[in-house]
């Protein structure tokens, strides 16, 4: 559970630490000064925005501001049971490995959750490949990034993942591009 006198404490040290008043982080932050000091004094919680602000602002991990000391840093399960679920999300893509953790987290994801992941994947805007996700995805998630990397013309992108494919996939990828001359042998 979260321990707001805590939290709170950890905002007033980085606050302090950037020889900042309450003020001054009231104005980094677009809030009033009542409210920096209703959470410095345990009385109340910033929003996921203003956390990841303070995350920023402070150069700090999300962790360094909420209590993680019994939860495993792999245990999304109960991360996503424990914190709100975008400090989760966000610590997971921010993290220096997420292809190796993809399996513990996608599956506990909301559908629009999935689709957010999936298209900054996409869309390279995150440090996650889609060949990582690929295996994770389910049918109706897997023609949609298929659909989407086909209707870009993007076939050296499929070719990375083109041995996952279902036989259904394959066909799917050679009625769309022609795909003669993509041909996977396995031994």
């Amino acid at each position: 559970m979260l321990n707001l006198g805590i939290i709170g404490q950890r905002i007033a040290t980085h606050r302090r630490a950037h020889d900042m008043n309450q003020n001054d982080l009231a104005e980094a932050l677009f809030v009033t000064r009542q409210a920096v000091s209703k959470w410095e004094i345990g009385k109340g919680l910033p929003s996921i925005e203003i956390l990841l602000a303070l995350t920023k602002l402070f150069n700090i991990s999300i962790d360094s501001l909420l209590e993680a000391s019994d939860i495993n840093q792999y245990d999304y399960k109960d991360m996503l049971a424990t914190y709100p679920r975008e400090s989760v999300v966000y610590k997971f893509l921010e993290s220096d490995t997420p292809d190796l953790h993809v399996k513990d987290i996608f599956y506990l994801l909301t559908p629009t959750e999935r689709m957010q992941m999936i298209n900054q994947s996409l869309s390279n805007r995150i440090n996650l490949s889609i060949k990582t996700i690929w295996p994770y995805a389910s049918i109706s998630e897997r023609k949609y990034i298929l659909g989407n990397i086909l209707s870009k013309g993007s076939v050296e992108r499929v070719e990375e993942f083109y041995p996952m494919l279902t036989d259904e996939e394959r066909v799917m990828v050679s009625k769309t591009h022609h795909m003669h001359t993509v041909v996977y042998h396995h031994k």
